[in-house]
């Protein structure tokens, strides 16, 4: 038995051969480049949504996750409270951040809390249930006021406290070269399961809204 025979029937003329393996090598690379990928998340960013063992953030080389990247490619855009994966503005390097402002928002960090101005809102206090205790209340950032660009989004990490994310331009500073916003192009996916380790196999939420609270002035939430 002769290696062609393992890929190639006798019958089948070598045209249809190659055509069927760039058929098959095309949906292959697809998947891989639109349709989901798998990735594996590092440091304390998200903690606790992700990367939290035994109470603890961990620092290291944590969960893997099942990122949907067919969502943004062919369906919709990016929505406030989703976990994206994401190319950062600055760097080639992949991160994980929240959507907390998408195009059109004007986004303020007030005395340690988030509020929001969007088209279908008033003025509204974020909940952030997601935040842990030790982060509720102590979101800080260079800048007070966010607003959003069209065709850009702005993306917090859950960990506040140990998060280089939009509030710093996902570097050390922001400067007239780093900006806190994200282009929609550079977000790759929307973060749906951890699959591994299998003792913390989940779905990950995605609502930024759940018992959110309307107010009329920042003053009058403080």
């Amino acid at each position: 038995m002769n290696f062609t025979s393992w890929v190639k029937t006798n019958d089948q003329s070598w045209g249809s051969f190659f055509l069927e393996l760039t058929l098959l090598l095309g949906l292959v690379l697809f998947i891989r480049f639109y349709v989901f990928q798998f990735f594996r998340v590092s440091g304390p960013s998200m903690c606790p949504t992700l990367n939290q063992f035994e109470e603890n953030c961990y620092h290291g080389n944590g969960e893997f996750i099942f990122v949907n990247e067919f969502l943004y490619s062919f369906m919709r855009n990016p929505e406030r409270g989703e976990i994206v994966v994401f190319r950062s503005p600055s760097t080639d390097k992949n991160y994980i951040k929240r959507v907390i402002g998408i195009p059109g928002d004007t986004v303020e960090v007030v005395d340690g809390k988030v509020y929001l101005t969007g088209s279908e809102y008033e003025r509204t206090e974020l909940p952030e249930s997601y935040l842990s205790e030790k982060n509720k209340g102590r979101t800080f950032a260079a800048l007070e006021k966010f607003i959003v660009p069209e065709g850009e989004y702005l993306l917090f990490g859950d960990n506040r406290l140990e998060s280089l994310d939009a509030r710093r331009c996902f570097e050390f500073d922001c400067t007239d070269s780093n900006t806190p916003f994200v282009y929609a192009k550079k977000i790759r996916g929307r973060a749906e399961f951890v699959i591994w380790p299998l003792a913390k196999i989940r779905h990950l939420t995605h609502d930024l809204f759940a018992t959110s609270t309307k107010i009329d002035t920042i003053e009058d939430a403080q």
